[in-house]
């Protein structure tokens, strides 16, 4: 990974929060608020109180209370007062009191069996419900001193003036001392006269709808009184009635009995609810002997009121319950805010290298860097999975909770710290397993540790390797698209389902793939011609003006010509450039070599202090350009390719070579080299001399321009099927050029300096690496100087097929 400034993240604050043991507090702390944000949510999501609503009169659990208090008292006096006679005995069947006994049990109303029927308990609300037939009246009644009075209008009367939040239905109107809440709402019910159609109430909804009832001539009775689906009754045997094809509850009747044998025929059956086959099925409601009759409902009378005494205790508990979700509301909001703080803290620090010499910003473990990417999506889906499901079977939890523990206080402590545990243990794998996927983003591994990328991978290196790849990938560029479309159209012609479309899908697609398989062949010849310009051979095919391929086909002809050219050119100034090198060397070499011998002499010879120093500069310089004019034929001879020989080397026997001999070098500098090589041998074909030299030439040059006090990073490791060598260190004066000028030739890092180098000691590397078949890269990043060279690794069988070829 490059290099990046971090200049900002060397601040105290910043080491102590990216530090550690600072992440695994904060993520240790994340789990535990985690845990009591949700255990917070749920208990918010399930308080039972109505936040819309201060008073318990006017809240959701009151409206449903009394809703079911008038449904049932309804049902009550339609399926049973009705049918009840003067010593309180049930005239109907008995299929019909069970279901009416059923009913209560169903929704969990009280009630008792007694000598004179049945008898409805209510803790909560005062009640009266009467049924008024034939001058008679038969009622029910939990209030006292109800026989004190002789009509029922006197009882009504009385029981006005003694409740308050009434509700009274007479006559089949409904009255209230209750203000409306003006929030009209509709009531919708079938009746026996419109089965087809609804009847429509409105009313506020703080009271209650009048509703109505009905029953039919196969035994089925209707009560719709304030309840969403109608409830039904019946007045026969169910099982009798299958036996004759009759499925009440569905409203079906079935006729003609199937038998095993025309089954197997492939007869057309029903099925009813007990396993019996029919031939034909009706709808009763179809059936010509159909007939429903309304019930007359205009003498019950409900009356009901909450008691006083119950309803403070209600107001307080609906009080402490508002309370506690207002509370449970803050506490969800203070550790929600917590929460995203750290949540925002450990994604945005999470896989940072806090190593101060490292130069990676972002570093996994090496376990945790393994792990597959799909395992950390897996646990994240199944912590949200089991976060949602445990939230949603939160009663049931508290139930088995209750069960266990015996003790109310220790009930409730124990049960909500278990819940944060949970809770916490899901947040922990579900935002771990986030923190790690984030982590492999930051590292460029998502997709590098992916199962799925692995097997595509896996599947393409295989396919690659079979012959059909080969014969397709060595198909012209036409053949290939045209097979491309054939395939997508073929596939559109499998999804149609219309036979008239497909074939005028086919005519089009005939016509549409003529002139395409006609533009295709143009593009196979122009695949050709890019082959022939790759080779270097002429094209002597010809491609038609109206083909849609003639403008890049011309293009090609222009490129092939320069091309052509340029390398004429290029081969004539390498022969130029080989002549410059062998001519110059002969007449610059004699002259200097003469003119250091003579400064030899003179420095033989007894001389005053002053001529003497001037012999020492001339002898200085002398050596100076005795260096820079053997380091220019150098260049110019790698450059060209002359005093260049390749054979099999070892690249990191030959770098401790180089290293051990320059051991006096780094003791006499005083700069500390930190050496990491991680390969133990790589065979490379190279010409050891230059190679040698590259090596100089560079831990000379960090030795040289370092700044002192700071190390220099000599690292040594394989990447892929290269070899790499990288030098690293901080620069002792500001760096101000940029990658390529430094590699510019007599272009020195230093500008101010004058002794030393002639700039060329980087050029030096980078031509000998070049020619040798390697890559040398400068990077730069700040202050800090990075070099790098790369080398192919050869195997076995290459190296020794190279080596006869050089032999």
């Amino acid at each position: 990974m490059a290099t990046k400034s971090r200049k900002f993240e060397q601040a105290e604050w910043f080491k102590i929060f990216s530090a550690k043991k600072m992440r695994i507090i904060a993520f240790v702390l994340a789990c535990v608020i985690a845990g009591g944000f949700c255990l917070s949510l749920v208990l918010y999501a399930n308080s039972h109180a109505d936040s819309s609503s201060k008073s318990y009169l006017k809240s959701e659990s009151y409206k449903l209370a009394s809703n079911e208090m008038y449904e049932e008292l309804c049902v009550t006096a339609s399926a049973y007062l009705r049918y009840v006679d003067e010593d309180r005995n049930y005239t109907q069947s008995r299929h019909l009191l069970n279901d009416y006994l059923n009913y209560l049990d169903y929704n969990r109303y009280k009630y008792k069996k007694t000598e004179d029927g049945i008898r409805l308990v209510d803790s909560q609300f005062d009640y009266y419900v009467g049924i008024t037939q034939n001058g008679e009246t038969r009622y029910l009644s939990n209030i006292k001193d109800i026989e004190n009075y002789d009509s029922e209008t006197d009882k009504i009367k009385a029981f006005k003036s003694s409740h308050k939040n009434y509700i009274l239905r007479r006559d089949n109107e409904v009255m209230s001392d209750r203000t409306s809440s003006g929030q009209i709402v509709d009531y919708y019910y079938n009746t026996a006269e419109y089965l087809d159609v609804v009847t429509e109430e409105f009313y506020a909804d703080n009271l209650v709808p009048v509703g109505g009832s009905y029953y039919d001539n196969y035994g089925r009775y209707f009560y719709n009184y304030c309840n969403y689906d109608p409830i039904v009754f019946y007045n026969v045997d169910s099982s009798y009635n299958a036996r004759k094809g009759l499925d009440l509850r569905n409203g079906m009747k079935y006729s003609d009995r199937v038998d095993d044998e025309d089954i197997d025929n492939g007869i057309y059956y029903f099925v009813d609810d007990y396993g019996n086959a029919w031939e034909n099925c009706e709808n009763l409601y179809d059936l010509p002997d159909y007939k429903a009759t309304d019930n007359d409902d205009s003498g019950i009378t409900v009356f009901f009121a909450p008691k006083a005494e119950k309803l403070t205790a209600m107001e307080k508990e609906y009080t402490e319950a508002l309370n506690d979700m207002y509370r449970a509301k803050l506490l969800v909001f203070v550790l929600g805010v917590i929460e995203f703080m750290l949540v925002c803290y450990l994604l945005l620090i999470c896989a940072y290298n806090a190593e101060p010499e490292s130069v990676e910003r972002w570093k996994q473990g090496n376990f945790l860097k393994k792990v597959p990417t799909e395992v950390y999506l897996i646990l994240m889906v199944l912590a949200i999975t089991f976060a949602f499901v445990f939230g949603a079977c939160w009663n049931y939890y508290v139930s088995i909770t209750k069960n266990i523990f015996d003790n109310a206080l220790a009930n409730s402590v124990f049960r909500n710290i278990l819940a944060v545990a949970l809770f916490a243990l899901a947040y922990f794998a579900g935002f771990g397993s986030l923190m790690e996927f984030v982590g492999k983003i930051k590292t460029r591994n998502i997709f590098k540790e992916s199962l799925i990328c692995r097997l595509c991978k896996f599947l393409w290196r295989k396919y690659k390797e079979t012959s059909l790849y080969h014969y397709f990938h060595g198909l012209p560029l036409g053949i290939k698209l045209t097979w491309k479309f054939i395939l997508i159209f073929v596939g559109i012609f499998v999804v149609m389902s219309s036979r008239l479309t497909m074939l005028i899908l086919l005519a089009v697609e005939i016509v549409l793939c003529i002139s395409m398989l006609r533009d295709f062949s143009q593009l196979s010849k122009l695949s050709k011609q890019i082959d022939s310009l790759g080779e270097e051979k002429p094209y002597e095919g010809k491609i038609r003006k109206t083909s849609p391929v003639y403008a890049e086909s011309e293009k090609l002809n222009s490129v092939q010509d320069k091309v052509r050219e340029s390398v004429e050119q290029q081969i004539q100034s390498e022969r130029l450039k080989i002549e410059l090198v062998t001519n110059v060397s002969h007449d610059l070499k004699t002259p200097l070599t003469s003119i250091i011998s003579y400064i030899d002499l003179l420095k033989k010879m007894d001389l005053d202090d002053e001529a003497s120093s001037y012999v020492k500069i001339l002898d200085k310089k002398a050596q100076k350009l005795k260096g820079i004019v053997s380091d220019v034929f150098s260049i110019a001879k790698a450059t060209s390719g002359v005093d260049v020989n390749l054979t099999k080397l070892d690249f990191v026997m030959l770098l401790n070579q180089c290293i051990a001999d320059a051991e006096d070098k780094i003791a006499d500098s005083g700069k500390i080299v930190k050496i990491n090589i991680n390969a133990d041998s790589a065979m490379v074909m190279g010409d050891g001399d230059k190679l040698y030299r590259v090596f100089q030439n560079i831990v000379d040059n960090a030795l040289n321009y370092s700044m002192d006090g700071t190390r220099i990073f000599l690292d040594v490791y394989k990447k892929a099927d290269r070899i790499v060598f990288a030098e690293k260190n901080i620069s002792a004066t500001p760096i101000n050029f940029t990658e390529e000028e430094i590699l510019e030739r007599f272009v020195r890092g230093d500008k101010s300096r004058t002794d030393g180098g002639s700039g060329l000691g980087l050029s030096i590397s980078k031509s000998f690496t070049e020619a040798c078949g390697g890559i040398f890269n400068i990077e730069i990043d700040g202050d800090m100087f990075k070099a790098i060279v790369e080398m192919p690794i050869i195997q076995e069988d290459t190296a020794e097929k190279t080596d006869d070829k050089t032999e």
